[in-house]
């Protein structure tokens, strides 16, 4: 956490090849939040005015995992042990932070800003065929079957809601809104600033004093193209819907009273920060840019199966010192890290991980009623697998790691998942076909884990059995996907995209197509 100062750059020393990532003097204040690398450091900060808030609990100093106590008042940043991953070997070593900072400074290591929040609210956020082919829903709790197939009005005049809906209401507004373009281009220009170049710049500058420049082919391709964009993604299976995408954070008025508890013990100050805590399946989310709702979905990417879906409520009564100091985290989560919350994401974790926070009614509906019709859905343990050592003079060695760095099977994981969850979550499908599908996509959800966590372990997970020996029927829409998905692979003698795309619409017998309900 770092209090908010004006000189936030030159309190730390930020390399020039992170300059762009750094707050500037002249958007500082449009950023809360930030993820931040050194070495043997990672995770994210926060803006929050910890000096005024320990003045006003009345805390004189804190005290750091070395035991050293710091005053209050010349506190710039608090890091977490875990996000210091030298803490270990330094202690036994009998290394100290000023050593460690010497070091740094002997090297010319400098803190460099990987990531920030964006300003602005969010208001809609992006699902992938992933998460769609594991929601409890029905045909038209997707799209119901009598909606035209293209809009000569605007969908929301039809007073239905389906899930679809969000991403055709935008296509629909990019193609035809005029007014919806105007307060496109103004958003832009009122959240962009002075970070916009300055042509982007003045070009929406006439825009908004004229609008009449909308009219322009200019302006009028740029909208086109992204509603074009729009429905190209519609038919790969993403769907815009409401919510946003977050960093998960512990909750931070929770890591506040920790540390004032090892400094100054369980006194007022303390108990005045408990009273505030999150508590269970509690989250704090400020200053959503949706309507808020009673139950939300928290998603994260890559989604395997059903039990990657957390559901979350959100935090009813919010202290005084929450909102005081933490309101201003538009682009945070927090929940209790000691819920499941983290366990059901894939074993998430505060080291910048994002992840989706879903406000969609009809959606969360649908992964309520999962919950109410089958319970809770075992939560999926993710082994942690010893480290592989390896002698780092050995030149083959140290090739195999750098290439299992940058080897990732998970998009191969996540296809085979998708074979096997069409049976899974399909109810009218034979049980004993759909227990053993079920079985095997929570069984590729752990694996996936595993493939992510092998860039740091050394260790790759076997896959020979669902990549190989048991591959699974090809589903049509990952047909499909391929062939849309290569067209920059397209080799100058090959069958164009429209061509391969008619021979797979005209090759498919639609009337035996099964449309799946699994309610």
């Amino acid at each position: 956490m770092t209090n908010v100062r004006n000189d936030f750059k030159k309190k730390i020393e930020i390399s020039a090849i992170a300059n762009e990532f750094a707050p500037s003097p002249n958007d500082e204040e449009n950023h809360n939040s930030f993820q931040i690398r050194l070495p043997y450091i990672k995770g994210v900060v926060h803006k929050v005015d910890i000096r005024k808030l320990l003045a006003e609990l009345k805390v004189p100093f804190i005290r750091d995992i070395w035991g050293i106590e710091h005053d209050s008042k010349k506190i710039d940043m608090i890091i977490t042990k875990s996000m210091f991953k030298g803490f270990g070997w330094m202690t036994e070593n009998g290394l100290t932070w000023k050593q460690y900072i010497a070091r740094c400074r002997e090297y010319g290591h400098s803190m460099f800003v990987t990531g920030m929040d964006k300003p602005g609210k969010q208001e809609t956020t992006e699902l992938n065929y992933q998460f769609l082919n594991t929601l409890m829903a029905s045909n038209d709790d997707f799209r119901p079957d009598d909606l035209p197939l293209g809009w000569t009005r605007s969908p929301k005049e039809d007073k239905r809601y389906w899930l679809a809906e969000t991403t055709e209401e935008e296509y629909w507004s990019y193609a035809n809104d005029m007014d919806f373009r105007y307060a496109k281009c103004r958003e832009e220009l009122e959240t962009g600033g002075y970070s916009l170049p300055a042509k982007r710049r003045g070009l929406l500058r006439a825009i908004v004093k004229n609008p009449l420049f909308l009219e322009e082919p200019l302006t009028a391709r740029e909208f086109e193209q992204r509603a074009e964009s729009i429905c190209n993604n519609y038919a790969l299976g993403k769907l815009l819907i409401a919510g946003d995408n977050r960093y998960l954070s512990d909750d931070l008025i929770r890591l506040i009273a920790y540390v004032v508890r090892e400094s100054v013990g369980e006194g007022k100050a303390y108990r005045r920060l408990e009273k505030e805590f999150l508590w269970g399946s509690e989250m704090y989310a400020p200053c959503p840019g949706y309507e808020e709702q009673e139950i939300y979905t928290l998603l994260r990417s890559p989604h395997i199966s059903r039990n990657e879906e957390a559901i979350a409520y959100p935090l009813e009564d919010v202290g005084k010192l929450r909102k005081k100091y933490l309101s201003h985290l538009s682009y945070v989560l927090m929940v209790d890290s000691r819920s499941l919350i983290p366990e059901r994401l894939g074993g998430a974790d505060y080291d910048g991980d994002m992840v989706k926070t879903i406000a969609d009614v009809l959606l969360n509906g649908c992964v309520k009623n999962n919950y109410d019709i089958y319970g809770t859905p075992p939560l999926l343990k993710i082994p942690s697998a010893e480290p592989l050592i390896s002698d780092a003079k050995d030149l083959k060695a140290r090739f195999e790691t750098v290439k299992n760095t940058f080897s990732s099977r998970v998009g191969q994981i996540s296809n085979a998942a998708l074979r096997r969850g069409i049976v899974a979550y399909d109810e009218n499908s034979n049980s004993a076909e759909r227990d053993q599908a079920r079985r095997d996509t929570e069984v590729l959800a752990i694996l996936t884990g595993l493939e992510i966590d092998s860039a740091k372990s050394g260790i790759k997970p076997d896959l020979s059995e669902y990549l190989e020996k048991r591959k699974g029927k090809k589903s049509l829409f990952l047909r499909y996907k391929n062939i849309v998905g290569d067209e920059n692979d397209r080799e100058w003698y090959q069958p164009t995209t429209e061509k391969r795309i008619k021979e797979f619409i005209e090759g498919v017998k639609w009337d035996k197509v099964k449309c799946l309900n699994v309610q």
